[in-house]
């Protein structure tokens, strides 16, 4: 499977968007994606990368990861393409890469434009 840019930060958006405290399961993702083996496979990558901290639920009964929060540099990638607009132009710049880049550059990327508009 894919990493998928927009599913991770419509994931971390998801996310920012809960009440304190409240731990989500993949099928709390569902509106913003419908294959729950997708998202779970996501999860699992963003708890990689040390965006999210998240419980492996797989011998319980229920999905295989809960989110328990984003982590600060979860919320520094979820700052660097929050923004609609950075993150269309961060996409555009991504094309020519079929959007496969790490999310190191992409956060870089997203940094780069917003620190452009900042200037302007």
């Amino acid at each position: 499977m894919k990493r998928d840019l927009d599913l991770i930060r419509n994931i971390l958006l998801t996310i920012e968007e809960a009440p304190s405290g409240l731990y989500l399961q993949p099928d709390d993702f569902l509106p913003v994606c419908d294959d729950l083996d997708k998202i779970v496979f996501h999860l699992e990558l963003l708890d990689d990368a040390g965006f999210i901290k998240s419980i492996d639920a797989s011998m319980a009964l229920c999905d295989s990861v809960v989110v328990k929060r984003m982590t600060f540099a979860g919320c520094d990638y979820l700052d660097a393409v929050r923004d609609k607009a950075i993150w269309e132009r961060i996409r555009e710049k991504l094309a020519p890469f079929s959007g496969q880049v790490s999310l190191e550059i992409v956060k870089e990327l997203g940094i780069s434009l917003v620190k452009q508009q900042l200037m302007s």
